[in-house]
């Protein structure tokens, strides 16, 4: 007898800003982990922001995770060349011998990618109907993949979902072609990823960026919102009953948590973000 064929895992675009909160860094370190363990596809990485620096955490979480991705950064507005602390720290930290404690490349433009071609590009690769987009920050890199000739009709036939944190763009939600699940503002407070997790779950190892970049961004200890990583566990895992989805208003339905759920939500949390990345040759982290 023949063996189900096997499905695909979803392929996720992320796109954030990353440096407006925590909840965006853990969702980021949650995705490259899910990745890691082969249960999605991370097909695009990008930044709203445009910021060096932004690009360049993205590009050192993708590497400590052992994931090779280009990093789309927009290019809009004036150029940025500042980051909060918890980003800054981590770029900044270095070994006992004075080199970086975590590998990198993205330093000058031409290593980043043009965030609108390279989601129009994911997408494109992609089965029909299994690619999930994450949005967590300024919808700029996507009003871009709509403003092009083909966008919507590419996101129509590509996009299973598009899932998104508050606040909303209501003009991406307008001209958003297919179905749109926004989480409600208060599941990333009562939902929120304990600081006992960073203070238990990474005994493992002595340097990691989350971790490093976590105790930066607050005094310690604080739990902190994730609505960015219900977003993210709702696209890797939507049949999983994390979550309640209210009833469709048009093509949009909104994420509320479950209080039946709470434990199981906050489990899968720490499981994620706290996962050993594989082994690679130079050590974790290491500079070639």
């Amino acid at each position: 007898m023949q063996a189900p064929e096997r499905k695909a895992p979803p392929a996720i675009v992320f796109d954030s800003s990353i440096e407006d909160g925590i909840g965006q860094v853990l969702a980021l370190a949650q995705l490259l982990s899910y990745q890691s363990r082969q249960e999605v596809r991370v097909t695009s990485l990008s930044v709203s922001r445009n910021n060096l620096k932004t690009a360049a955490f993205c590009d050192l979480m993708c590497r400590f995770f052992g994931a090779s991705l280009s990093i789309g950064m927009s290019v809009e507005g004036t150029p940025e060349t500042s980051v909060p602390p918890m980003l800054s720290n981590v770029l900044g930290k270095q070994s006992p011998e004075g080199k970086p404690a975590y590998n990198r490349v993205v330093e000058r433009l031409n290593e980043t990618a043009d965030p609108v071609a390279l989601i129009r590009n994911a997408l494109t690769a992609q089965q029909d109907q299994n690619t999930v987009v994450v949005l967590a920050g300024p919808s700029v890199n996507l009003l871009g993949l709509l403003a092009l000739p083909e966008g919507k009709q590419l996101i129509q036939k590509k996009v299973r979902t598009l899932v998104l944190t508050a606040p909303v763009d209501s003009r991406l939600l307008a001209e958003w072609p297919g179905p749109a699940i926004v989480v409600a503002e208060e599941l990333g407070q009562s939902l929120s990823c304990p600081a006992s997790s960073i203070e238990q779950d990474f005994s493992w190892t002595t340097n990691h960026p989350l971790v490093d970049a976590y105790r930066s961004a607050k005094e310690m200890p604080y739990d902190a919102p994730a609505s960015a990583m219900a977003a993210v566990l709702y696209a890797a895992h939507p049949d999983e009953g994390y979550f309640k989805l209210s009833e469709p208003q048009g093509k949009q339905r909104q994420l509320f948590a479950d209080a039946s759920q709470k434990e199981r939500v906050i489990q899968a949390y720490r499981q994620a973000v706290s996962t050993k990345p594989p082994e690679r040759r130079g050590g974790r982290g290491a500079q070639p």
